[in-house]
């Protein structure tokens, strides 16, 4: 999530407002249906509706929204290929989704309505997009490639996938939670936790609750005070107090206990500590989602592989998690005493808010 704050910031000034939630897709208005097409110019509604997304009958969580152009469906091509046990890779260069799924090879371009199925062309019911770095591919093609049916009901706002050889979601062994942290198979899974236990292994980092600001954080947390409305930044003492309440102003609020609000805290440098220590990255933007074993090994990442290497150590630290995206950005929520709580970076820092999204794991 490093550097997401200026991104988040030029999207909400470009007009385009996004209502948080794994599976809220956001309708792009018919109107613009020749300006989306084209790439330019999208226009979303602020209004966000949810699509209830299910395999074989089950509800399934994905990790990212499905997007309606016009009369026509476009589906974020990795959530869904992943999900039901294939795989993608983007060429960057020239711009075309490989899509491989129990022995069927399919290929597009972005931008095209043709694919190619195993050799054979076919014309789809629109174009593969490009939308806020994520690729996005028709509801046809998905339904091709995979050898599975895909129905979407706009009345019913569900979109219903039936295989005809149902692959289980769990083919990766996990340790906590189910979570693969974007890993496309077990040896990626294996090598990401490898990496993440040898680091934690020789961790001896001594922690304090404020780090050099510890007197206000302790003042504010669990002796109660307050920044006085009508205090002038540049008095050390409530400068520090100050930067407490953003820090976890929502905590306090929540009546979360003292000593969870440190373990919150601790957890949480332990996560920038491993975070930082890495090599540095190549911020890549592929239209695709980055996992955590992209971040340790292959030295580059998004905020997709950010959030996903931070909810490893909350994970590792008994905390329940998971990753709400709003493409091009991904933030960790972590459960804190029965609600969940958004960690994000704003320009004054890290900081804890109550989460208002719908998201699922």
């Amino acid at each position: 999530m490093n550097g997401s704050s200026k991104v988040l910031s030029s999207v909400l000034l470009s007009g385009v407002l996004l209502v948080a939630g794994f599976t809220n897709p956001v309708e792009v208005n018919s109107k613009q249906t020749t300006a989306a097409d084209n790439h330019s110019n999208i226009t979303m509604v602020a209004s966000t509706i949810k699509y209830k997304v299910t395999i074989n009958g089950k509800p399934v969580s994905l990790h990212n929204s499905s997007i309606r152009i016009g009369p026509n469906h476009i589906l974020p091509a990795k959530s869904f290929i992943i999900r039901l046990g294939g795989t993608t890779t983007f060429n960057s260069k020239t711009k075309v989704l490989t899509i491989k799924s129990n022995g069927t090879t399919s290929t597009i371009k972005q931008g095209s309505k043709v694919a190619t199925v195993n050799g054979k062309k076919i014309t789809l019911s629109t174009s593969a997009q490009a939308i806020n770095d994520v690729f996005m591919i028709p509801h046809d093609l998905v339904a091709k490639a995979t050898g599975t049916k895909v129905s979407i009901s706009t009345s019913a706002k569900t979109i219903d996938i039936t295989q005809a050889t149902p692959i289980s979601p769990s083919r990766i062994k996990t340790k906590y939670q189910g979570h693969t942290y974007g890993s496309d198979n077990q040896y990626q899974y294996d090598k990401t936790m490898a990496y993440v236990n040898n680091y934690f292994k020789n961790y001896k980092r001594k922690f304090v609750f404020g780090f050099w600001q510890n007197e206000q954080y302790v003042d504010y947390f669990k002796n109660g005070v307050k920044v006085p409305p009508d205090y002038i930044r540049g008095d050390d003492y409530y400068d520090a107090l100050d930067a407490a309440e953003h820090w976890g102003e929502d905590l306090r609020k929540n009546k979360i206990p003292y000593s969870q609000i440190v373990k919150v805290a601790e957890v949480e440098s332990k996560a920038r500590d491993f975070l930082n220590d890495q090599p540095m990255l190549r911020w890549d933007d592929a239209y695709d989602v980055y996992s955590a074993y992209h971040f340790f090994y292959k030295r580059k990442g998004d905020s997709d592989s950010y959030a996903l290497a931070q909810q490893i150590v909350f994970d590792m630290n008994g905390y329940k998690t998971r990753i709400l995206s709003t493409p091009p950005l991904s933030w960790l929520e972590v459960k804190i005493n029965g609600k969940w709580y958004i960690q994000y970076d704003e320009y004054w820092g890290a900081t804890w808010r109550l989460s208002t999204s719908s998201g699922v794991q």
